[in-house]
């Protein structure tokens, strides 16, 4: 069998050691010590430091400010303001004199359109619920006309209460309108 000396055998590579070198380099740690020691002789020197008292003008000044605002704070002009503001609001009173008072009616108004087909399509979801509804043609002053779509009438307020808390938890708002009965 020949051999060929010419090639040698492959020999294992033997494993370098190297040393694992820190992946910052030197002048970043002599930047940031230098850095760090600087900062800590600023805190030094700031300990150090007294304060001035302030000259005699200014804290004067800022005690009157400060005497200003306190007199400024506990100012209330709202005493005044209110009763001027008053608004005086009628009550109903029912006449105990036998007379018939004039009868009043309420109406929800549960919206208004422009389109006509939508004012429909909420009436018919009023019906559903079981309220009387309908739709009312209004001309506005500049020519355009609404269809407002109104539940009601009602003669008791219990029955308004009831119709109106119906029309809420649908998520409905309303519009509360008060009239004369007709007839």
């Amino acid at each position: 069998m020949t051999h060929d000396f010419a090639k040698k055998p492959k020999a294992t590579k033997k494993k370098k050691s190297r040393k694992t070198k820190s992946q910052v380099p030197g002048w970043v740690w002599l930047f940031t010590g230098i850095v760090t020691g600087l900062f800590i002789s600023f805190l030094a020197y700031l300990a150090d430091i007294t304060p001035e008292d302030a000259p005699e003008e200014i804290s004067n000044t800022v005690e009157k400010a400060a005497d200003d605002v306190k007199t400024i704070a506990t100012q209330f002009d709202f005493y005044t303001l209110l009763p001027e503001r008053e608004v005086i609001v009628e009550v109903e009173r029912e006449d105990s004199s036998g007379e018939p008072a004039a009868a009043t009616v309420y109406i929800l108004q549960a919206g208004s359109f422009k389109n006509a087909e939508d004012g429909d399509r909420l009436r018919a979801q009023l019906i559903l619920m079981g309220l009387d509804a309908r739709v009312e043609a209004i001309t506005s002053a500049n020519g355009d006309v609404w269809h407002r779509v109104q539940v009601g009438p009602f003669e008791d307020r219990s029955q308004l209460a009831k119709a109106r808390g119906t029309l809420i938890d649908k998520g409905i708002d309303t519009l509360l309108l008060k009239r004369k009965a007709e007839g």
